[in-house]
């Protein structure tokens, strides 16, 4: 297996995906909270870039639920933000999710073109792992960043995905992720870019909930010929 780790999101496209497996981190918050919703009951969801497609999917469907933030805050009009403690210990009924927000969604059709796309946080850090194994392809990791540039925790997150994988060979953003995962404690993510500004918003326990290691057993699969994802079975 040989692993690559594209460092900012402004290199997606630069990329040759084919036939590789890929990996899809956003830490702070969309990959945590999409894996929260899922596992307490949401069916599948359904990432758009834009705000305007949410509402367009949102008038075609009108049970559809919207989800999403901007600038770390609830959109206006949706029915959730971006907080995975909105799910958390909830038993939601089904239902389908129409998420937006300003970088995990965007990541998410990045990676299109790839074999196949799955998502990943630290909460499903080892589980995400053990699959990407199992299905003996290459892999690259996109971290979604910040506004399109590089982030800490996205980039530490693929580090430890790497540390639990050892492929037989890495690439240079690889190679960087690695040293990043083995050179900087987990706790000292808190004090990364987008770590502050959760920190500035109150959102300390959405922090703290993100930055749990392998409390889940969950992997989601994004199928980007439907556009829907969900947890793998």
């Amino acid at each position: 297996m040989r692993a690559e780790v594209i460092v900012s999101p402004a290199e997606f496209g630069c990329h040759d995906l084919t036939g590789k497996t890929a990996v899809v981190i956003d830490v702070f918050r969309f990959t945590t909270t999409v894996l929260t919703a899922l596992e307490a009951g949401v069916e599948r969801f359904y990432p758009v870039a834009e705000i305007e497609d949410a509402w367009a999917l949102k008038k075609s469907h009108p049970n559809y639920l919207l989800a999403g933030e901007r600038q770390s805050l609830k959109i206006e009009g949706f029915d959730f933000g971006n907080s995975p403690l909105e799910h958390y210990g909830k038993c939601h009924s089904g239902g389908a999710l129409v998420c937006s927000t300003t970088n995990g969604t965007r990541a998410i059709h990045g990676a299109r073109g790839s074999q196949e796309i799955v998502l990943a946080c630290l909460r499903s850090a080892k589980a995400v792992a053990r699959y990407v194994r199992e299905q003996g392809r290459d892999v690259v990791f996109l971290p979604a960043g910040l506004r399109g540039t590089f982030s800490l925790e996205d980039t530490w997150c693929a580090g430890l995905l790497l540390s639990y994988l050892q492929p037989r060979e890495l690439g240079d953003g690889a190679k960087t992720a690695q040293l990043i995962f083995e050179g900087i404690p987990r706790n000292e993510l808190r004090a990364s870019a987008h770590g502050q500004r959760l920190q500035s918003l109150a959102l300390h326990d959405d922090l703290e909930f993100c930055l749990d290691l392998n409390t889940s057993s969950g992997v989601i699969v994004w199928d980007q010929e439907s556009g829907w994802g969900a947890l793998e079975r």
